[in-house]
């Protein structure tokens, strides 16, 4: 329809006979219903989308998780804009040796990893695998098998949080999936439905940052954390663990990778959603509502002992000549601050030790 002047017939009106007027009129008011029910039809078409979609992307009740037995103070709880599995999380990705990345990319457009990319490198049962980060950051959340070990490759973006937990939760391995919710500015999982599983119709809504249940039929129920955990480049990783694998994407990872970056928000100070310092410290200070600024930083603990969070700008400045820092008896790292990087060696069998690279606020 124009909103302007009357379309012109090429007869002037006056001579325009009154049936073929009756006929325009007819069209015009047919275009108006056909426009109303498109835009009707459009508008169900939504409906029935976000139907199909679990949350509203505001309030927290709409996401279907039972709240009644919350482990965490609810303050710290927000929708994150998002529905449920807004970003689909991977499920036992495809592999390429290490040793073969660099021959694949001379071949292929479409390149799993290159040298500068930050990767998140795990080792189990001495397998090891690096997940890129750009792959993460189009899932967030991968569900893969190492070592013999079913894990969950977690990142939040918004804390630059890298967890990786063991699936298995009383002798059944779950999958996970993106709740929608944060906590502390960290995103949270929910179990999804796995064949032989016996979740009831109410998922438990999960913690990476705290390694425990929070909400649901199995809040408490804490998550086994797979120590050893180091955000490097692709190279630095590839040339201290050269028989790794690393997890490769499909095409629409690859789409969804283009149009996201979180460099602008990582280099940016502040926090847009509400955190308590600290969350993970026995000794941390009260809750503090203020915007806070962010830091790149590690949290860690030997067995059985407290947490201890460290920016990497001191770590940086107490290394050695050699760059490595010792956190415990056989267990080293060397880090970069301004690429966010943290490199574990372990000089015994295997790390003893929990790593959590994230931000500090």
């Amino acid at each position: 329809m124009n909103g302007g002047a009357p379309r012109s017939t090429g007869v002037p009106e006056a001579a325009t006979p009154n049936g073929a007027g009756r006929h325009a009129l007819a069209w015009t008011l047919a275009a108006v219903v056909g426009a109303a029910l498109l835009v009707v039809g459009w508008s169900v078409v939504g409906h029935l989308a976000r139907d199909a979609r679990i949350g509203d992307g505001v309030r927290i009740e709409s996401y279907g998780f039972d709240l009644s037995n919350l482990q965490v103070d609810r303050q710290w709880l927000v929708a994150s804009g998002h529905a449920r599995d807004f970003l689909p999380a991977l499920d036992d990705p495809e592999h390429l040796a290490g040793e073969e990345v660099a021959e694949f990319n001379r071949r292929n457009r479409r390149r799993p990893v290159v040298s500068a990319d930050r990767v998140v490198g795990v080792v189990i049962a001495g397998e090891s695998r690096a997940y890129p980060l750009p792959l993460l950051e189009t899932h967030e959340i991968v569900n893969d098998t190492l070592g013999g070990v079913p894990i969950a490759v977690s990142y939040s973006p918004l804390a630059d949080l890298v967890v990786v937990l063991d699936r298995r939760i009383d002798g059944e391995t779950r999958t996970f999936g993106l709740s929608g919710l944060l906590f502390n500015a960290t995103h949270l999982l929910y179990d999804r439905a796995t064949p032989g599983a016996t979740a009831g119709p109410v998922p438990t809504l999960f913690s990476p940052l705290l390694g425990s249940a929070i909400a649901g039929p199995r809040a408490g129920t804490s998550l086994q954390r797979i120590p050893g955990v180091s955000v490097a480049r692709w190279d630095e990783w590839l040339a201290a663990h050269p028989r790794t694998t690393v997890a490769r994407g499909d095409e629409a990872s690859r789409q969804r990778g283009r149009k996201i970056s979180y460099a602008h928000y990582l280099d940016a100070p502040e926090v847009p959603f509400p955190v308590a310092r600290c969350a993970l410290a026995a000794d941390a200070p009260g809750p503090e509502a203020e915007t806070i600024s962010k830091a790149p930083a590690i949290a860690w603990r030997g067995k059985d002992e407290a947490w201890r969070v460290v920016s990497l700008a001191d770590l940086r400045a107490s290394a050695g000549a050699d760059g490595w820092v010792e956190l415990a008896a056989g267990s080293s790292v060397r880090v970069d601050p301004r690429q966010r990087l943290v490199l574990l060696r372990s000089d015994g069998d295997g790390p003893a030790i929990e790593l959590l690279p994230s931000m500090r606020f």
